[in-house]
């Protein structure tokens, strides 16, 4: 009896100093794996944007003034780009199969452009109608300089975000997922939201030349 009275005793002291240890390691763990993933992604932080585009409908094409994307941001930084339609949001660029339109989204220094074109052809201009669109949110994100990037590659940081990305199960094209993942690794800075005004539209010449220089990069 006083035998198992001992082995009792040392088994609850084991326990008690024990536990402690592991909930420190196990915190400790989380702690450098939320260190490691900061430091993959090396991002400093986020700039979101946002535009009520109601004014601007119905088009074939939308024009927005964003002079926080200057000629560095359009070279090195990833840029996501979301459409808010009746409470949910379209990650550019897509197809609407619904509606039978493609959209493709063009960034120049301090203007993004956006098109719309008919699913059929892929040449025809598509009028968006006004109740379907109200919104564009623009997600800039800011990376510091990397020493490990390969001579400084501007793409090699680009890839690593969308990589990051993917290996987090994060859904690109949910702009609530993406969010909230930037949210909890960097700082999501808000730079408020702007009603854009009807702008003179691109030409198709215009269209053509944004198409083949400031197209988006395709996510690996």
């Amino acid at each position: 009896m006083q035998i198992l009275t001992i082995i009792w005793a040392l088994l609850c002291a084991s326990i008690i100093i024990g536990y402690p240890i592991l909930l420190f390691n196990q915190s400790a763990s989380i702690l450098e794996t939320t260190k490691k993933l900061k430091t993959k992604l090396n991002v400093s932080n986020v700039e979101l944007i946002s535009f009520d585009i109601r004014n601007q409908l119905p088009s074939w094409s939308l024009c927005v003034d964003v002079p926080e994307i200057t000629e560095e941001v359009l070279l090195t930084n990833p840029i996501l780009f979301y459409l808010e339609s009746d409470n949910t949001y379209l990650h550019l660029p897509l197809n609407n199969a619904s509606l039978g339109y493609t959209a493709n989204v063009y960034k120049n220094i301090g203007k993004v452009y956006v098109t719309f074109k008919s699913l059929k052809d892929g040449v025809s201009n598509f009028y968006v109608p006004a109740w379907h669109l109200s919104k564009l949110k623009v997600l800039i994100i800011n990376t510091k300089n990397n020493t490990s990037d390969i001579d400084g590659n501007c793409n090699t940081r680009k890839s690593r975000i969308y990589r990051a990305l993917q290996n987090a199960n994060i859904n690109i094209n949910d702009y609530e997922d993406v969010l909230g993942y930037f949210s909890n690794v960097s700082h999501i800075d808000f730079k408020g939201h702007f009603n854009s005004v009807s702008p003179q539209k691109m030409n198709s010449k215009e269209a053509l030349f944004f198409h083949k220089k400031h197209s988006l990069p395709s996510i690996p």
